[in-house]
């Protein structure tokens, strides 16, 4: 945890230095960096000590990895910056979330965070129009089949379709930041009103305004049900960019824009878990919520239990994830609406392996 945790670089050597010693094990190590997906926060950490505390072959390793992420963000900045331009030209907003913005606008420097795709949410009345634009600009769909009504389903139940150009961009087109089984978040007029324009890496990059950067992230670990560290880095590592170098993060603004767009209890839980692994600082009245709140206390202990669990914090009992979801609505309304849609989705992934299934390998 020392290793990845955020911070300046006097205070993360401080950390690291006081946990590493000759005993180390750096298999072990970079292997649960690989599993959680935290090399980039790795590499930094390691980084910051003298040369002679850290084996040369886990160097080389990590810094590899590092300046691979480096290039490969940098092209992922530049097409996203293109493709934002496109789609405005014929008058389509899109804001980009997620992947090489969070590299950095949030970690600072893109050998940190290692991102694959590019993730755009466009306003749900211009999603289609907005898939045509892109398969207009030589994209296609990620899988090259006649979309059925299966696969219709799925992209209405998920907000999103995945786009890919040649072999070196693909992008996720959302409808929303989340998928239609969870209710809650901002809908696209507030997220575009609040929004901000910032040149990123030479590209001029239409953004999320940093509340609603922190709480996509919130949606984004509990999507994934926090089985990867991954989740809870970019939430302590944005409450500290927000924090102390943008010096914005109005703590009263957040929550009650999480209050109001019904994610009161899932940004409870993320800060909670960041500042059990990460010791991330909270005001006295984000304390006084979570206690409050049994729920969100209870949700955040589970999930700093499951991401202390090493290599087996992926599993999770279907049980256990119901039980997550429906918890972790603010409303009894939201909850209802969670058991819906989730009936609906384990249908529509059943349906899925049988079709896998007819198909054959």
């Amino acid at each position: 945890m020392a290793c990845v945790r955020p911070g300046t670089g006097a205070e993360r050597a401080e950390a690291v230095a006081a946990r590493l010693s000759e005993a180390t094990d750096w298999d072990r190590l970079l292997q649960l960096a690989v599993h959680h997906r935290v090399r980039g926060p790795l590499y930094r950490g390691l980084m910051s000590l003298p040369p002679d505390r850290v084996p040369a072959d886990v160097q080389d390793s990590l810094g590899s990895m590092a300046r691979a992420a480096a290039l490969q963000n940098k092209f992922l900045i530049g097409e996203m910056g293109r493709v934002q331009s496109l789609l405005a030209d014929t008058g389509v907003q899109s804001l980009a979330f997620k992947g090489p913005v969070l590299a950095y606008t949030v970690y600072r420097d893109g050998r940190y965070r290692h991102t694959r795709d590019i993730d755009l949410v466009v306003r749900p009345a211009d999603f289609e129009h907005a898939k045509s634009l892109l398969l207009q600009d030589e994209y296609r769909p990620f899988r090259d089949r006649t979309a059925s009504l299966l696969d219709r389903l799925g992209v209405y139940l998920n907000q999103q379709t995945a786009l890919i150009r040649g072999n070196t961009f693909a992008i996720d087109l959302h409808a929303s930041l989340t998928p239609i089984v969870h209710a809650s978040g901002a809908q696209f007029e507030g997220l575009w009103g609040r929004s901000v324009r910032q040149a990123v890496e030479g590209a001029c990059i239409r953004l999320l305004h940093p509340r609603d950067r922190l709480l996509m992230l919130c949606q984004q670990a509990i999507k994934n049900r926090w089985n990867r560290l991954k989740y809870t880095c970019d939430v302590a590592e944005c409450l500290w960019a927000t924090d102390e170098l943008e010096g914005d993060l109005n703590w009263r603004a957040l929550w009650d824009e999480a209050q109001q767009t019904a994610q009161a209890r899932l940004l409870l839980a993320n800060l909670f878990i960041a500042h059990e692994l990460f010791q991330t600082p909270l005001p006295d009245f984000v304390h006084a919520e979570i206690e409050r709140d049994r729920h969100a206390n209870r949700i955040g202990r589970w999930g700093v239990r499951k991401l202390r669990s090493g290599l087996s914090s992926v599993g999770v009992s279907v049980s256990e994830r119901m039980w997550l979801y429906w918890t972790v609505q603010d409303t009894v309304s939201h909850s209802i609406h969670y058991a819906g849609y989730s009936l609906v989705r384990n249908l529509w992934e059943q349906a899925q392996h049988v079709r896998s299934a007819l198909r054959g390998p």
